[in-house]
């Protein structure tokens, strides 16, 4: 399934009503903001309905340790699951396109426990760390932060197998166990505990939907996982770049609130987290605005970039001339970059919007007029960052995973460095991070522009690990014969500068 309707004659009453003109594109949007910011949305409406409905009850300190579990668990779930949830992705859609469909849940179910295992870690290390007591909190906030690791590696892997229908199905059954689960808890007398459980019910819900579901496709797990573990393994190893990258990219967001909440102005709340609230909260509003970008770029890739890309595969099958293959490419690079300058378009619109609205939600919030000015110069930095998102992406679609890597390691580096200096100079503020997404996006645009016009070249020399790769490696990418032949030339003396 993919998120386009491509075909729907015959539809008539409510169905020409949610797959038409009308309410289609709304409805197809809405899913891709599900998909690509589900677990987000998960932490939005967890915890304001828990601030509505359970402050009366539990007192500002237990909602402060509750808000703050939730936000440490899905904070911590993703450094491990984002790495192995996207290798696990590669793996079973190479899988399926191939036919063959074997070691997919094998795959799926060795991603989970993987992820799993290493947030535990994690989770631990940061209780021990901190402090975090009494040991009903620091337990529950293990359990939950295995639980979103595990979700982000459930949607991981079915966006790999494009089961974009059973995602949404999966996660709206989960969440809404979470909320009713937290609703009838609001009735007692609930601990914060409590309340965490029912919160990591509906995620545990989830994840072992998506694991029966991926498991009744494709024949479940055969006994031995040791092959999938191998295969796992090994692909990580072949893109550390990649995992890497995206490991930045995810620390990249958080640097900056670290940097604060272990400085002089952070807080700790009674159950030993460290958070500085004038920041976060601001900030959480900021990166809000990123997520139509999100949604965006996966209906533009599941729809004109695969297209464009399925034309110039069928180039290389019809064995064209290189002419017609530089056409392929420029055409592939034209809809690329008009697409990308659509989403770059709407994301402004999305970041002028919110600036104009600052002071009304100033006003909503009660912010301060410290945190008026951190909100708009934030939703400008969200902006630049959704620039560097676009042009990663861009990157990887061009294989070049290293280039990533060095995106990634560039706004990492510049936030914490920045983040530093200027708290040091300045207090807590969000130039930071402006500073450093201005500094990467301008890098990564250059460097994802590059890479887009020599399209062909990466994929047949400069980013084909088949040349450069050990004979063990080839197992997992063979050319086919012809253009073996055809790039045999281009390799050899590319082998030889290599050497």
């Amino acid at each position: 399934m993919t998120l386009r309707d491509t075909d729907t004659t015959g539809q008539n009453g409510i169905g020409w009503w949610l797959h038409g003109a009308l309410l289609g594109p709304i409805r197809r949007f809405g899913a891709a903001i599900i998909i690509t910011a589900g677990p987000w949305l998960v932490t939005v409406v967890a915890l304001a309905i828990i601030s509505i409905s359970m402050q009366p009850v539990l007192g500002n300190a237990a909602i402060e340790d509750l808000r703050l579990t939730v936000v440490y668990a899905f904070c911590t779930a993703p450094l491990a699951a984002g790495p192995i949830g996207a290798i696990a992705s590669r793996l079973v859609r190479r899988s399926v396109e191939d036919g063959d469909g074997t070691l997919v849940s094998e795959v799926f179910l060795v991603a989970a426990i993987g992820s799993g295992l290493i947030t535990q870690a994690l989770a631990v290390l940061i209780c021990m760390s901190l402090g975090i007591e009494p040991i009903g909190i620091a337990v529950s906030f293990v359990f939950l932060s295995i639980s979103a690791a595990m979700l982000w590696t459930s949607f991981a892997v079915l966006i790999g197998l494009r089961a974009f229908r059973f995602l949404i199905s999966a996660f709206s059954i989960g969440m809404a166990i979470s909320v009713i689960c937290i609703l009838a808890a609001a009735t007692q007398q609930p601990t914060t505990e409590f309340l965490i459980w029912c919160f990591t019910a509906g995620v545990t819900v989830c994840v072992t939907l998506c694991i029966a579901h991926v498991n009744r496709l494709h024949g479940g797990a055969r006994g031995n996982l040791r092959p999938a573990a191998t295969a796992l393994f090994d692909e990580t190893m072949r893109h550390r770049h990649l995992c890497l990258g995206i490991l930045l990219a995810l620390c990249s967001v958080w640097v900056d609130k670290w940097v604060f909440w272990f400085g002089a102005d952070g807080d700790t709340s009674s159950a030993g987290f460290r958070h500085f609230s004038a920041y976060d909260s601001v900030m959480f509003i900021a990166h809000l605005s990123i997520i139509p970008s999100f949604a965006a770029m996966l209906l533009f890739h599941d729809g004109e970039i695969t297209e464009a890309i399925e034309d110039f595969r069928r180039a290389l099958r019809d064995r064209s001339t290189y002419t017609t293959l530089r056409q392929s490419v420029d055409r592939l690079g034209q809809t690329v970059w008009q697409g990308v300058f659509k989403i770059v378009f709407v994301q402004a619109a999305v970041a002028a919007g919110l600036v104009l609205m600052a002071p009304l939600l100033t006003r909503m919030m009660t912010f301060s007029f410290a945190q008026f000015l951190m909100l708009q110069v934030g939703v400008i930095a969200v902006f630049l960052h959704s620039i560097v998102y676009l042009s990663s992406a861009v990157l990887i679609l061009c294989s070049r995973n290293r280039t990533f890597f060095y995106v990634q390691f560039l706004f990492f580096g510049a936030n914490l460095v920045a983040s530093v200096v200027l708290y040091e100079w300045l207090g807590v503020s969000a130039y930071a991070i402006f500073l450093a997404a201005l500094i990467s996006a301008a890098f990564a645009f250059i460097w994802a522009y590059r890479a887009l016009s020599h399209y062909d070249f990466l994929i047949f020399v400069g980013e084909n690990d088949s040349l450069y790769s050990t004979e063990t490696e080839l197992r997992y990418f063979v050319l086919p014969p012809w253009v073996e032949r055809r790039v045999e030339k281009l390799g050899k003396i590319m082998a030889k500068r290599r050497t």
